[in-house]
């Protein structure tokens, strides 16, 4: 997709997370908890919740974006960058193209100390 019919597509944080809910509505969300299919979303609240065992799950939950506060916006403009050219993007320049501030690296349980 090229940048201006991803503007088109995605132009504010609303079109993003409406786009976003329905990917995951169509690859169908989980319970957490006690693994039913079986959920449904809470327009007010903006959660899936079980109908079995009424635990809430966030539309992030379970995805790359899990315990992320950053804007759907945000996320969809990194996976564009990422996705969009023939060749790799670093993660520093992923992070100069965003206006990233910091670059803050993963550390594994492995390499901890």
């Amino acid at each position: 997709m090229k940048l201006f019919d991803f503007n088109k597509y995605f132009p504010d944080e609303k079109a993003c997370r409406k786009a976003f809910k329905e990917m995951r509505d169509r690859e169908g969300v989980v319970c957490q908890h006690c693994g039913s299919h079986d959920v449904v979303w809470l327009e007010s609240k903006q959660q899936y919740q079980c109908k079995h065992c009424r635990h809430r799950t966030t539309l992030r939950s379970g995805t790359v974006m899990h315990g992320s506060k950053l804007p759907f916006m945000y996320w969809f403009i990194a996976m564009h960058l990422l996705t969009a050219t023939k060749k790799s993007i670093s993660a520093a320049e992923l992070q100069r193209q965003l206006g990233h501030k910091r670059y803050q690296r993963l550390v594994t349980k492995q390499e901890h100390p």
